[in-house]
């Protein structure tokens, strides 16, 4: 796969996005910019308007959620779907590409990077003539760890912080 260009400064891409939208570049959005890179990993729009409330920024979470959908737009998050109901999200200009194996038990979302798999799709690239623009491989599977202890350590230790009766997501 070819090198990624180096990143851009997210904050003038986002102006830049806003004003090709004929949006303005506000002070709580600048501060949304800032915080959501702050994140570490994957984060829900829960998990983002907490830490602005945090931050005392007075927001909704209906605000937080368009302007989650800004800058995915933006090409600054990058968001997915991990089959457990809410979408999560992480950065996208300042991070490598890497793709996911998702525990179906635990909800445990490992990053990984295998040369192999981005050259076999490079390969069926060019054998169907195509062009990469974007890609993403979730991998949906089971740790082993329930299947062979019938427990699984992670999703238990889950449920029991949740309080719930149900893994809370990673």
């Amino acid at each position: 796969m070819s090198a990624q260009p180096a990143p851009e400064d997210p904050l003038d891409v986002f102006e830049a996005f806003l004003k090709r939208k004929g949006l303005k570049m506000t002070e709580q959005r600048r501060t949304m910019v800032a915080t959501v890179l702050e994140h570490d990993g994957h984060f829900t729009a829960v998990d983002a308007h907490e830490r602005l409330r945090s931050a005392g920024e007075p927001v909704s979470l209906a605000t937080v959620y368009r302007a989650l959908g800004l800058l995915e737009e933006a090409g600054i998050l990058e968001g997915h779907d991990f089959a457990d109901g809410q979408r999560r999200y992480e950065r996208a200009l300042t991070r490598e590409h890497h793709d996911h194996l998702i525990c179906l038990d635990c909800r445990a979302v490992v990053e990984f990077q295998n040369p192999a798999i981005e050259e076999l799709q490079d390969k069926v690239l060019k054998d169907h003539g195509f062009t990469m623009v974007h890609h993403a491989l979730t991998i949906f599977a089971s740790c082993g760890a329930l299947r062979q202890t019938g427990t699984c350590a992670r999703r238990d230790a889950e449920r029991r912080t949740s309080g719930r009766g149900t893994a809370k997501r990673p």
